[in-house]
C-alpha cells in the first residue's frame, strides 16, 4: 500500500533507490498525490528502477495525519 511505502520513506535517509515493479507504482501514487519528489527510469529501460529526493512538506503533513513520523 502506499501509506506503507511513505512510512518507509519518512524513516530513511534520503535519496533511497526502490527497484521493486510495487514499489515503484506505489511512488508514483505518491509522487502524483504531491507527498514525494521522485525520479523514474524511462518507460521501457532495461531495468525499472525509480529514486525517491524528498518527502514534501504535504508528505509530512500527510505522516501526521495517518499516524507516522
Amino acid at each position: 500500500m502506499a501509506y506503507e511505502l511513505l512510512r518507509k520513506i519518512a524513516g530513511a535517509s534520503l535519496p533511497m533507490t526502490l527497484d521493486s515493479q510495487a514499489d515503484i507504482e506505489d511512488l508514483r501514487i505518491l509522487r502524483d498525490a504531491g507527498y514525494v519528489k521522485a525520479e523514474f527510469e524511462p518507460q521501457g529501460a532495461a531495468q525499472a528502477g525509480a529514486v525517491v529526493i524528498a518527502l514534501t512538506p504535504l508528505g509530512r503533513t500527510a505522516m501526521r495525519y495517518f499516524g507516522g513520523a
